[in-house]
């Protein structure tokens, strides 16, 4: 990584055949002499990224792990944070100008085989309204500029990184891990009516079958009875007819 010393823009955009999710991959690096957890001390906060992004104006956490960035044109992107790592957050974006639509990145910093730090963005995701190359185009520069402008303006030391004690506010992991727990409890919950319910179409076909079985034994009742009573009619007009013809 040593030729890279400048911004290593590697975009490696990967377009599919066909069109399953995440069809277009993007991925770029910036190269940092610092330390990973000093790079992630200044860029890792998950509205940190108003600080070090020329395009982003501000940035609002919400509930639930959300974050909306006001971009210096007005326009808004609306993100959600999925999970964290060591020096590392996965998002999706919720909503936005950007033509994109099943949207996943990564932010992570880690350290080189020159004891530096790259500090890499990655994203995956679907074109919406634009070709696979156009939607690209428009996540590399906005992954360009922000890794850049990281290289090219950021003060990294010892003291910023022992002052971080978290990379994501406490609050978003928070929010991330209360996420976690709704999905889980919904998820149980789906469970537990999908038992229900197949324990009831259990209990109805057991009974179908029961009143299946009860109507052929009384069918076979009624024709024992039915045969039984002409045996016998037929027997009395017999014997009706005999005394009839004696006299």
């Amino acid at each position: 990584m040593k030729a890279l010393s400048k911004l290593a823009a590697i975009a490696a955009v990967v377009i599919a055949a066909t069109a399953p999710a995440g069809a277009v991959e993007v991925r770029q690096v910036a190269e940092i002499k610092a330390a990973p957890a000093a790079v992630w001390a200044k860029v890792g906060g998950w509205c940190a990224i108003k600080d070090w992004h020329p395009a982003v104006a501000k940035c609002e956490e919400g509930r639930g792990g959300l974050r909306t960035l006001t971009l210096t044109d007005g326009a808004k992107i609306v993100e959600k944070l999925i999970k964290t790592g060591k020096n590392s957050y996965t998002y999706a974006i919720v909503s936005g100008p950007l033509p994109v639509k099943n949207y996943t990145a990564t932010l992570a910093a880690k350290p080189d085989s020159n004891g530096e730090t790259d500090l890499t963005w990655t994203a995956k995701f679907d074109a919406k309204g634009k070709s696979d190359s156009e939607a690209a185009a428009a996540i590399n520069g906005v992954f360009e500029a922000g890794l850049k402008n990281v290289k090219n303006t950021g003060k990294f030391d010892a003291a910023s990184a022992s002052a971080a004690t978290t990379a994501v506010p406490a609050a978003s992991a928070a929010a991330v891990a209360a996420d976690a727990a709704r999905m889980k409890a919904r998820d149980e919950r789906a469970k537990k009516l999908e038992l229900f319910k197949l324990k009831a179409l259990e209990k109805a076909a057991q009974a179908k079958e029961e009143f299946a079985k009860l109507r052929t034994e009384l069918l076979e009742k009624a024709k024992v009875a039915a045969a039984a009573a002409r045996a016998e009619y037929d027997k009395a007009k017999a014997a009706f007819e005999k005394a009839t013809t004696a006299h």
